[in-house]
């Protein structure tokens, strides 16, 4: 239940409309400066369960206080490193959002105007895809100005996860990815499979428009790898025939197709291919130094994160639905 929770709030991320388009109504909580209004939390906790309703059926009202509490802490959140970003000066400007999205454009090779309209068909009008974008932007910014500084490798452990990779295993091709699994309930309708599957296509144009597969793949995957970003290798043959002639001529950094398996809906990020014992230390040891680096990252953000809210002024005046 918290594993669906968690990938339908993408959803709502994706779905909801901005909180200024809701009436002043009451206010839900206090953060800082800024408000979160009863009607916005509302939005949010009822976008939220019928995401969940339509996959898993019907959710007790139990369940409903548990999502609308996470509804209220992730709003809460939001608030938090946006107060953090504009003290940095790290909230993306328009001109920014026009650059990012004229890159994607350029990496799709089609024209922007085709990317809002993409954004539209999967239920974005032209303002909220612009205000998700900022948000990821400003969000990734936040992190590598505030948590990468207090991240630490050290070269004995660069080595190590060099002995483990490269010289403790057979030889022989390896397929190094990213795996993202957004599993399907259990007696699932047509409709529920529907539904989860419009998710997974928004998480997939979500990674490839902020670039950040492995984050949102440590808050919605399934897979047992979602820890490290979803870090999968494995041998030449030893994936399903389906996921290995999608990978099949695929550059660095592109994402797959959904992939539809028995265990779900499948995503993958293509990194690279390698024998390992043709690999030299020298070769790879900045890009094991940098897995080792994002590994650290998701905890230490969290860490953070709740560093920062004991310094913030965070009060909850109503939570309750009006």
């Amino acid at each position: 239940m918290r594993r669906m929770i968690r990938v339908l709030t993408c959803a709502v991320a994706l779905a909801a409309p901005a909180a200024a388009q809701v009436p002043l109504d009451g206010v839900a909580a206090v953060v800082g400066e800024d408000v979160i209004l009863r009607s916005e939390l509302d939005l949010a906790a009822m976008i939220m369960a019928q995401r969940i309703e339509q996959q898993a059926g019907q959710i007790s009202a139990q369940q409903y206080g548990e999502l609308r509490s996470q509804a209220l802490r992730d709003l809460i959140d939001d608030r938090v490193i946006m107060t953090v970003a504009r003290r940095m000066e790290a909230v993306a400007s328009d001109e920014e959002i026009d650059e990012a999205v004229a890159s994607i454009a350029a990496d799709e090779g089609v024209e922007p105007e085709e990317i809002y309209g993409a954004a539209a068909a999967q239920g974005l009008d032209r303002e909220a895809y612009r205000e998700q974008l900022a948000t990821q932007m400003t969000r990734m910014r936040v992190v590598q100005g505030a948590v990468r500084s207090r991240i630490s490798v050290t070269e004995e452990q660069v080595r190590e996860l060099y002995k483990r990779r490269y010289l403790d295993v057979k030889p022989g091709r390896r397929i190094r990815v990213l795996h993202m699994l957004l599993p399907i309930p259990d007696g699932a309708t047509p409709e529920q499979v529907e539904q989860m599957g419009q998710v997974a296509d928004q998480l997939r144009q979500q990674a490839m428009d902020t670039g950040d597969f492995a984050g949102l793949t440590r808050r919605y995957s399934a897979a047992p790898t979602a820890p490290d970003g979803g870090l999968t290798v494995f041998r030449e043959g030893d994936a399903p025939p389906q996921i290995e002639a999608a990978l099949a001529d695929m550059v660095p950094g592109e994402v797959t197709p959904l992939i539809r398996t028995e265990h779900g809906f499948n995503l993958f990020q293509y990194l690279d291919s390698f024998d390992p014992s043709k690999i030299a230390f020298e070769d790879v040891a900045d890009q094991l130094r940098a897995e080792l680096i994002e590994r650290q990252t998701l905890p230490e953000f969290e860490k953070w994160l709740a560093e920062i809210r004991e310094g913030q002024y965070i009060e909850v005046i109503n939570p309750a639905p009006l």
